[in-house]
This record gives C-alpha cells, structure tokens and sequence, in this order.
C-alpha cells in the first residue's frame, strides 16, 4: 500500500496560537454576559474532538460538554447536500447559553441545520458557534461563526482531527495530500 504525503498548511504551531486567540475571545464574551449556570459546549464529532479538546483547557468558565455527530460529507471531499445525524440526542437545555464547537464549516447545510435544531428545541440565552476552519467561498447557506480561527481557500485539510476516509485524523498539523 502506497503512503500518502501531507504538505504542511497550518502547523501544531500556529494551531496553538489560534486556539488560544479563541480561547481568549471567548473567556471575553462570557466574562461581559456573566453566565450564571455552566456553558453548554457541543462538540460536533467526529472532526471537531481534538479543537474541542484544546479549546476548552483554555476556556475560564464552568462548562458542561455534549457531543453531537452530525455531518453533510459521509467520506467524500465534498458535502453530499444531505444531513446526516447519528447521534443528535442532547439534555434539556433550555434558556442555556451554548457554545457549538465544529472543526470546519464548508457549505454550511451542517451547522445551519444544527443551530435551527437548538434554536428550535431548546429556546437558548445564546447559541454561538466556533470553528476551527472556515470556507467562505464554498458557502451555500447563509450562516456565520461567532468565532473563527483560520479562514481557508478551497482544498481539503485533513489532520487534528479532520479525515479523508477515516485517515490522517491523528496529526497533530492540518495539511493536504499530495
């Protein structure tokens, strides 16, 4: 079997410095509104599990941690215009303040249908979204993170936690094949 070659797009580095530059933002906003209950973060699996991770060592507020898997790509490089939602079950968390943490937002059917869903269900304080990736260009719904840390061109990053067929999630960088 042939091994694949990923060049270097954005470095252990300079991910830990757009972590933390997040991480700071948002301990800024929540210190302003002064959240009275816990944070609700919801990580969006599989992808987002290594941002979420560091993110949150960095945030300075009470948090309670809830993972969704949710996702318009299956194992193609491109979103299949279809959501597909495994693992959608979450508490009740009405009138919460949340935080939504996605590795990337690409055409934005993902976290569009996400934020309608708790928007929707739980009637939050707040709902803002952070993402680690964001593709302006390739946008097919209208929606907007709160909280960005690297806008991107469009290729197909893979590593810290994002994958192309369940392969390369484990580097600690993000790249492309080559």
């Amino acid at each position: 079997m042939k091994t694949k070659k990923i060049k270097v797009v954005y470095s252990e580095l300079k991910i830990k410095k757009a972590v933390n530059s997040l991480a700071k933002k948002i301990n800024n906003d929540y210190s302003k509104k002064r959240v009275a209950k816990p944070i609700v973060v919801i990580s969006v699996l599989k992808g987002a599990f290594m941002f979420t991770s560091d993110l949150i060592k960095r945030i300075e507020h009470p948090l309670q941690i809830e993972f969704v898997r949710i996702s318009s790509y299956g194992s193609k490089e491109v979103s299949s215009g279809k959501i597909d939602a495994p693992m959608l079950t979450l508490p009740d968390l009405t009138g919460r303040d949340i935080l939504i943490i996605e590795d990337i937002i690409d055409s934005g059917r993902t976290i569009g249908f996400l934020k309608e869903y708790i928007a929707t269900q739980y009637k939050p304080k707040s709902l803002k979204v952070a993402c680690l990736l964001n593709k302006d260009e390739r946008r097919e719904v209208n929606v907007k993170a709160d909280y960005v840390g690297f806008n991107v061109g469009n290729y197909f990053l893979v590593g810290y936690g994002l994958d192309t067929a369940e392969k390369f999630r484990h580097l600690p960088f993000l790249g492309v094949e080559l």
